[in-house]
Protein backbone atom coordinates (compact mmCIF):
# COMPACT_ATOMS: atom_id res chain seq x y z
CA UNK A 1 0.00 0.00 0.00
CA UNK A 2 0.99 3.68 -0.86
CA UNK A 3 0.33 6.51 0.99
CA UNK A 4 1.06 9.44 -1.21
CA UNK A 5 1.22 12.83 1.71
CA UNK A 6 0.53 15.83 -0.53
CA UNK A 7 0.61 19.63 0.05
CA UNK A 8 -2.24 21.25 -1.55
CA UNK A 9 -1.72 24.93 -0.08
CA UNK A 10 -1.45 25.43 3.32
CA UNK A 11 -2.91 21.99 3.68
CA UNK A 12 -1.77 18.37 3.53
CA UNK A 13 -3.59 15.70 2.04
CA UNK A 14 -3.10 11.75 2.69
CA UNK A 15 -3.64 10.32 -1.01
CA UNK A 16 -3.78 6.34 -1.95
CA UNK A 17 -2.22 5.50 -4.78
CA UNK A 18 -3.42 2.68 -7.46
CA UNK A 19 -0.95 0.91 -9.79
CA UNK A 20 -0.20 2.83 -13.03
CA UNK A 21 -0.84 6.30 -11.10
CA UNK A 22 1.44 9.59 -11.47
CA UNK A 23 2.69 10.96 -8.85
CA UNK A 24 0.66 14.00 -7.15
CA UNK A 25 2.03 17.52 -7.57
CA UNK A 26 3.18 18.67 -4.36
CA UNK A 27 3.98 14.94 -3.05
CA UNK A 28 6.49 15.13 0.02
CA UNK A 29 6.25 11.81 1.44
CA UNK A 30 5.31 8.59 0.41
CA UNK A 31 4.91 6.39 3.13
CA UNK A 32 5.03 2.69 1.39
CA UNK A 33 3.73 -0.63 3.63
CA UNK A 34 4.67 -3.63 3.08
CA UNK A 35 4.65 -3.29 -1.04
CA UNK A 36 4.64 -5.50 -3.54
CA UNK A 37 5.86 -6.37 -6.74
CA UNK A 38 3.33 -3.96 -8.34
CA UNK A 39 3.62 -1.15 -5.41
CA UNK A 40 7.60 -1.75 -5.84
CA UNK A 41 7.58 -1.24 -9.12
CA UNK A 42 5.48 1.69 -9.20
CA UNK A 43 7.50 3.41 -6.29
CA UNK A 44 10.87 2.73 -8.51
CA UNK A 45 8.94 4.34 -11.94
CA UNK A 46 7.86 7.33 -10.11
CA UNK A 47 11.17 8.76 -8.58
CA UNK A 48 13.51 7.13 -10.69
CA UNK A 49 15.25 4.77 -7.83
CA UNK A 50 15.63 1.44 -6.78
CA UNK A 51 14.55 0.77 -3.47
CA UNK A 52 16.44 -2.21 -1.25
CA UNK A 53 14.90 -5.36 -0.86
CA UNK A 54 13.89 -7.16 2.38
CA UNK A 55 16.63 -8.87 2.66
CA UNK A 56 18.83 -5.48 2.16
CA UNK A 57 17.10 -4.22 5.17
CA UNK A 58 18.15 -7.18 7.23
CA UNK A 59 22.30 -6.53 6.84
CA UNK A 60 23.67 -5.36 10.33
CA UNK A 61 26.75 -3.76 8.86
CA UNK A 62 26.82 -0.13 8.09
CA UNK A 63 27.57 0.03 4.72
CA UNK A 64 24.24 -2.04 3.90
CA UNK A 65 21.97 0.22 5.97
CA UNK A 66 23.21 3.74 5.42
CA UNK A 67 24.25 4.90 1.98
CA UNK A 68 23.76 7.39 -0.76
CA UNK A 69 22.93 6.94 -4.66
CA UNK A 70 23.33 9.93 -6.91
CA UNK A 71 21.21 12.47 -4.74
CA UNK A 72 19.31 9.96 -2.71
CA UNK A 73 20.60 8.72 0.78
CA UNK A 74 19.25 5.96 1.43
CA UNK A 75 19.01 5.42 5.37
CA UNK A 76 17.81 2.32 6.93
CA UNK A 77 17.31 1.78 11.00
CA UNK A 78 15.30 -1.00 13.32
CA UNK A 79 12.77 0.97 15.35
CA UNK A 80 9.61 -0.49 18.00
CA UNK A 81 6.49 -1.53 16.47
CA UNK A 82 3.49 -3.81 17.94
CA UNK A 83 4.17 -7.27 16.08
CA UNK A 84 1.33 -9.51 15.44
CA UNK A 85 0.97 -11.04 19.00
CA UNK A 86 0.32 -7.52 20.27
CA UNK A 87 3.84 -7.37 22.19
CA UNK A 88 6.14 -4.82 21.68
CA UNK A 89 8.87 -5.89 19.12
CA UNK A 90 11.96 -4.34 16.28
CA UNK A 91 11.12 -3.82 12.92
CA UNK A 92 12.75 -2.15 10.08
CA UNK A 93 12.34 1.40 8.52
CA UNK A 94 14.32 2.70 5.50
CA UNK A 95 14.04 6.41 4.76
CA UNK A 96 14.87 7.31 1.14
CA UNK A 97 15.32 11.31 1.23
CA UNK A 98 15.69 12.36 -2.55
CA UNK A 99 15.63 16.32 -3.21
CA UNK A 100 12.04 16.34 -3.07
CA UNK A 101 9.98 13.89 -1.62
CA UNK A 102 10.80 11.20 1.74
CA UNK A 103 10.14 7.67 1.05
CA UNK A 104 9.32 5.44 4.34
CA UNK A 105 9.50 1.75 3.04
CA UNK A 106 8.52 -0.48 5.91
CA UNK A 107 6.52 -3.98 7.16
CA UNK A 108 5.54 -3.29 9.91
CA UNK A 109 3.01 -1.16 11.21
CA UNK A 110 4.38 1.00 14.35
CA UNK A 111 1.63 2.74 16.21
CA UNK A 112 4.20 6.06 16.37
CA UNK A 113 3.99 6.42 12.60
CA UNK A 114 0.44 6.35 12.57
CA UNK A 115 0.00 8.93 15.34
CA UNK A 116 2.62 11.39 13.52
CA UNK A 117 0.60 11.10 10.23
CA UNK A 118 -3.07 11.63 11.33
CA UNK A 119 -0.47 14.92 13.71
CA UNK A 120 0.81 16.26 10.24
CA UNK A 121 -2.91 15.91 8.75
CA UNK A 122 -4.05 18.32 11.36
CA UNK A 123 -0.82 20.39 10.97
CA UNK A 124 0.47 20.74 7.74
CA UNK A 125 3.41 22.93 9.02
CA UNK A 126 4.89 19.48 10.59
CA UNK A 127 5.24 18.64 6.83
CA UNK A 128 6.58 21.20 4.27
CA UNK A 129 9.23 19.57 2.46
CA UNK A 130 10.52 15.88 2.81
CA UNK A 131 13.36 17.05 5.50
CA UNK A 132 10.81 18.25 7.64
CA UNK A 133 8.98 15.17 7.49
CA UNK A 134 12.05 12.75 8.23
CA UNK A 135 12.85 15.09 10.86
CA UNK A 136 9.40 14.57 12.53
CA UNK A 137 9.47 10.86 12.11
CA UNK A 138 12.84 10.36 13.85
CA UNK A 139 11.49 12.65 17.06
CA UNK A 140 8.33 10.61 17.03
CA UNK A 141 10.32 7.44 17.12
CA UNK A 142 12.58 8.56 20.30
CA UNK A 143 9.87 9.78 21.80
CA UNK A 144 8.64 6.48 21.19
CA UNK A 145 11.39 5.13 22.70
CA UNK A 146 11.78 7.32 25.64
CA UNK A 147 7.88 6.47 26.47
CA UNK A 148 8.91 2.40 26.78
CA UNK A 149 11.83 3.03 28.49
CA UNK A 150 9.82 5.03 30.67
CA UNK A 151 7.17 1.82 30.86
CA UNK A 152 9.74 -0.36 31.63
CA UNK A 153 11.29 1.91 34.37
CA UNK A 154 8.19 1.82 35.89
CA UNK A 155 8.11 -2.24 35.62
CA UNK A 156 11.29 -2.20 37.33
CA UNK A 157 9.98 -0.05 40.30
CA UNK A 158 7.14 -2.37 41.24
CA UNK A 159 9.24 -5.18 40.33
CA UNK A 160 11.94 -4.09 42.88
CA UNK A 161 9.55 -3.27 45.85
CA UNK A 162 7.99 -7.23 45.11
CA UNK A 163 11.34 -8.72 45.53
CA UNK A 164 12.48 -6.81 48.63
CA UNK A 165 8.56 -7.27 50.30
CA UNK A 166 9.41 -11.53 49.18
CA UNK A 167 12.51 -10.44 51.48
CA UNK A 168 10.61 -8.87 54.33
CA UNK A 169 8.03 -11.22 54.65
CA UNK A 170 10.90 -14.15 54.83
CA UNK A 171 12.05 -12.01 57.10
CA UNK A 172 8.95 -12.21 59.36
CA UNK A 173 8.96 -15.56 58.77
CA UNK A 174 12.25 -15.85 60.23
CA UNK A 175 11.77 -13.77 63.38
CA UNK A 176 8.29 -14.91 64.21
CA UNK A 177 7.94 -15.25 68.20
CA UNK A 178 4.88 -13.76 68.45
CA UNK A 179 1.42 -15.93 68.25
CA UNK A 180 -0.22 -13.58 65.81
CA UNK A 181 2.38 -14.33 63.36
CA UNK A 182 0.62 -16.39 60.69
CA UNK A 183 -1.61 -13.21 60.66
CA UNK A 184 1.13 -11.02 60.01
CA UNK A 185 2.45 -13.42 57.21
CA UNK A 186 -0.82 -13.23 55.63
CA UNK A 187 -0.82 -9.46 56.11
CA UNK A 188 2.63 -9.18 54.05
CA UNK A 189 1.46 -12.03 51.41
CA UNK A 190 -1.71 -9.95 50.58
CA UNK A 191 0.38 -6.71 50.24
CA UNK A 192 3.07 -7.99 47.82
CA UNK A 193 0.78 -10.36 45.37
CA UNK A 194 -2.44 -8.93 46.24
CA UNK A 195 -3.87 -12.23 46.78
CA UNK A 196 -2.73 -15.00 49.42
CA UNK A 197 -0.73 -17.03 46.86
CA UNK A 198 2.60 -18.88 47.99
CA UNK A 199 5.53 -17.17 47.79
CA UNK A 200 7.11 -19.02 44.78
CA UNK A 201 4.54 -18.46 42.46
CA UNK A 202 5.03 -14.64 43.68
CA UNK A 203 8.65 -14.57 42.58
CA UNK A 204 8.35 -16.94 39.48
CA UNK A 205 5.94 -13.66 38.40
CA UNK A 206 8.70 -11.53 39.00
CA UNK A 207 11.79 -13.68 37.13
CA UNK A 208 8.30 -13.68 34.69
CA UNK A 209 8.62 -9.84 34.83
CA UNK A 210 12.32 -8.97 34.64
CA UNK A 211 12.97 -11.27 31.61
CA UNK A 212 10.37 -9.22 30.47
CA UNK A 213 11.85 -6.05 31.30
CA UNK A 214 15.23 -7.15 30.05
CA UNK A 215 13.95 -8.16 26.63
CA UNK A 216 12.21 -4.67 26.25
CA UNK A 217 15.61 -2.93 27.34
CA UNK A 218 17.62 -4.66 24.83
CA UNK A 219 15.14 -4.02 22.32
CA UNK A 220 14.78 -0.51 22.73
CA UNK A 221 18.73 -0.29 22.77
CA UNK A 222 18.83 -1.86 19.45
CA UNK A 223 16.57 0.62 18.00
CA UNK A 224 18.75 3.60 19.55
CA UNK A 225 22.09 2.07 18.07
CA UNK A 226 20.57 2.39 15.00
CA UNK A 227 19.20 5.85 15.43
CA UNK A 228 22.25 6.90 16.46
CA UNK A 229 24.40 5.61 13.34
CA UNK A 230 21.56 7.34 11.35
CA UNK A 231 21.86 10.55 13.06
CA UNK A 232 25.68 11.04 12.92
CA UNK A 233 25.34 9.28 8.88
CA UNK A 234 22.44 12.37 8.31
CA UNK A 235 24.80 14.67 9.48
CA UNK A 236 27.40 13.98 7.72
CA UNK A 237 25.35 13.18 4.22
CA UNK A 238 22.24 15.27 4.43
CA UNK A 239 24.07 18.44 6.26
CA UNK A 240 24.69 20.38 3.30
CA UNK A 241 20.88 20.43 2.19
CA UNK A 242 19.74 21.18 5.86
CA UNK A 243 18.89 25.02 6.87
CA UNK A 244 20.41 25.79 10.39
CA UNK A 245 17.35 25.09 11.94
CA UNK A 246 16.86 21.63 10.63
CA UNK A 247 20.47 21.06 11.52
CA UNK A 248 20.15 21.86 15.33
CA UNK A 249 17.01 20.02 15.49
CA UNK A 250 18.70 16.48 14.19
CA UNK A 251 21.57 17.59 16.44
CA UNK A 252 19.01 17.59 19.08
CA UNK A 253 17.42 14.63 18.23
CA UNK A 254 21.24 13.14 18.02
CA UNK A 255 21.84 14.21 22.03
CA UNK A 256 18.46 12.63 22.94
CA UNK A 257 19.13 9.33 21.83
CA UNK A 258 22.68 9.49 23.38
CA UNK A 259 21.36 10.05 26.41
CA UNK A 260 17.95 8.03 26.06
CA UNK A 261 21.37 5.39 25.16
CA UNK A 262 22.76 5.92 28.87
CA UNK A 263 19.55 5.46 30.29
CA UNK A 264 19.04 2.06 28.37
CA UNK A 265 22.21 1.20 29.73
CA UNK A 266 21.07 1.99 33.70
CA UNK A 267 18.01 -0.07 33.29
CA UNK A 268 19.91 -2.87 31.91
CA UNK A 269 22.56 -2.88 34.93
CA UNK A 270 18.91 -2.51 36.95
CA UNK A 271 17.12 -5.73 35.24
CA UNK A 272 20.51 -7.74 36.06
CA UNK A 273 20.53 -6.13 39.75
CA UNK A 274 16.90 -7.53 39.96
CA UNK A 275 17.40 -11.02 38.69
CA UNK A 276 20.52 -11.46 40.90
CA UNK A 277 18.19 -10.42 44.04
CA UNK A 278 15.41 -12.25 42.69
CA UNK A 279 17.64 -15.45 42.55
CA UNK A 280 19.39 -14.65 46.06
CA UNK A 281 15.50 -14.45 47.72
CA UNK A 282 15.11 -18.06 46.23
CA UNK A 283 18.44 -19.75 47.31
CA UNK A 284 17.60 -18.39 50.78
CA UNK A 285 14.35 -20.00 50.69
CA UNK A 286 15.99 -23.12 49.42
CA UNK A 287 18.41 -23.09 52.16
CA UNK A 288 15.57 -22.74 54.68
CA UNK A 289 13.98 -25.32 53.48
CA UNK A 290 17.14 -27.58 54.03
CA UNK A 291 17.43 -26.29 57.22
CA UNK A 292 14.51 -27.90 58.08
CA UNK A 293 15.50 -31.19 57.08
CA UNK A 294 18.86 -30.81 58.94
CA UNK A 295 17.28 -29.91 62.18
CA UNK A 296 14.51 -32.74 61.54
CA UNK A 297 17.85 -34.75 60.89
CA UNK A 298 19.65 -33.63 64.10
CA UNK A 299 16.42 -34.23 66.31
CA UNK A 300 15.88 -37.42 65.32
CA UNK A 301 19.50 -38.84 64.90
CA UNK A 302 19.96 -38.76 69.05
CA UNK A 303 16.82 -40.89 70.02
CA UNK A 304 17.60 -42.90 67.02
CA UNK A 305 20.95 -43.58 68.36
CA UNK A 306 19.63 -44.46 71.92
CA UNK A 307 16.75 -46.48 70.26
CA UNK A 308 19.88 -48.54 68.41
CA UNK A 309 21.86 -49.00 71.88
CA UNK A 310 18.72 -50.56 73.58
CA UNK A 311 17.76 -53.08 70.63
CA UNK A 312 20.66 -55.03 70.20
CA UNK A 313 20.43 -58.15 71.56
CA UNK A 314 23.50 -58.92 73.64
CA UNK A 315 22.97 -61.46 76.91
CA UNK A 316 25.11 -59.16 79.33
CA UNK A 317 22.82 -56.07 78.75
CA UNK A 318 21.99 -54.69 82.11
CA UNK A 319 19.40 -52.11 81.62
CA UNK A 320 17.04 -55.05 80.34
CA UNK A 321 16.81 -56.15 83.92
CA UNK A 322 15.85 -52.78 85.35
CA UNK A 323 12.22 -52.33 85.57
CA UNK A 324 12.01 -48.66 85.02
CA UNK A 325 14.64 -49.47 82.26
CA UNK A 326 11.86 -49.18 79.60
CA UNK A 327 10.74 -45.48 81.12
CA UNK A 328 14.35 -44.27 81.47
CA UNK A 329 14.99 -45.20 77.22
CA UNK A 330 12.13 -42.99 76.33
CA UNK A 331 12.75 -40.02 78.74
CA UNK A 332 16.68 -40.46 77.06
CA UNK A 333 15.22 -40.64 73.80
CA UNK A 334 12.74 -37.26 74.43
CA UNK A 335 15.86 -35.25 76.06
CA UNK A 336 18.21 -36.27 73.12
CA UNK A 337 16.00 -34.44 70.90
CA UNK A 338 14.89 -31.65 72.92
CA UNK A 339 18.36 -30.56 74.01
CA UNK A 340 19.24 -29.49 70.49
CA UNK A 341 16.45 -27.99 69.94
CA UNK A 342 17.16 -25.71 73.15
CA UNK A 343 20.65 -25.37 71.97
CA UNK A 344 19.97 -23.93 68.78
CA UNK A 345 17.20 -21.66 69.50
CA UNK A 346 19.43 -19.91 71.85
CA UNK A 347 22.30 -19.48 69.76
CA UNK A 348 19.44 -18.16 67.01
CA UNK A 349 19.91 -20.71 64.20
CA UNK A 350 15.93 -21.82 64.22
Amino acid sequence: MITAYVRDGEGLQARLLEPGAALPPGTVWLDVLRPGPEERGLTERLLGLELPTEEDMSEIEASSRLYVEGDCAFLTTPVISRGDNGRLDLGLLTFVLTPGVLVTLRNTEPLWLSIFAARALRSPALVTTALEAMLGLLEAVVDRAADVLEMVGGDLDELSSRVFAEAKEHELRTDDRAGDGARRRRIVQRAVTGSPKPVADSLKAVITGVGRAGDLTQKVRACLAGLERLCAFALTVVGARMNKDQKVRLKTIARDVHSLVEHAGFQAMQTNFLLDATLGVIDIQQTNIIKIFSVAAVVFLPPTLVASIYGMNFHHQPELDWSFGYPLALLLMLLSAVLPLVYFRRRGWL
